[in-house]
């Protein structure tokens, strides 16, 4: 049960990390993501045009259910690799931050963004550090929840 309650409070912890994440690191780069300028046609009409328009156009309650629900499944593959990772909690953290990016990131920014929305080179490139960022923090705040939650009731 502690370990549940471990993997639910860092989760919860990381989902929280996740959205703020979002806002501190992607909301200045939309600037230049969004800018119609330097952004793909497609990727502008997918985003604000083409109907049906992203489910999450207009209900943020989307985005908070969905970053909180996916740091959970972060926690629980944290708390499978986590203590196999060398460090304190915060290189742990960094590293299964690192290994997310490399699991996620490459793939999907190339797959959609570059593929079928045919991003420009460059931005993916700024997207992909955005996205690295972002899941450093995540990585370090669920590490380091864990460990606290460990040093506190001693799981």
């Amino acid at each position: 049960m502690k370990r549940l309650l471990q993997i639910f409070t860092s989760g919860v912890m990381g989902g929280i990390a996740w959205i703020v994440g979002m806002i501190v690191f992607f909301g200045p780069a939309q600037s230049i993501l969004a800018n119609p300028k330097l952004q793909s046609a497609k990727f502008i009409a997918v985003m604000e045009h083409i109907e049906p328009l992203p489910r999450m156009r207009g209900n943020i309650w989307i985005i908070i259910v969905g970053l909180l629900s996916i740091g959970l499944i972060y926690s629980l593959v944290f708390s499978f690799v986590g203590q196999k990772l060398s460090g304190n909690s915060f290189q742990k953290g960094m590293k299964f931050g690192l290994i997310s990016w490399g699991l996620m990131v490459p793939w999907f920014e190339f797959y959609l963004p570059w593929n079928v929305m045919h991003e420009p080179t460059l931005l993916v490139f700024l997207e992909a550090f955005c996205w690295v960022l972002v899941l450093m923090l995540v990585g370090i705040s669920i590490a380091l929840t864990s460990d606290v939650f460990n040093s506190r009731f001693g799981y």
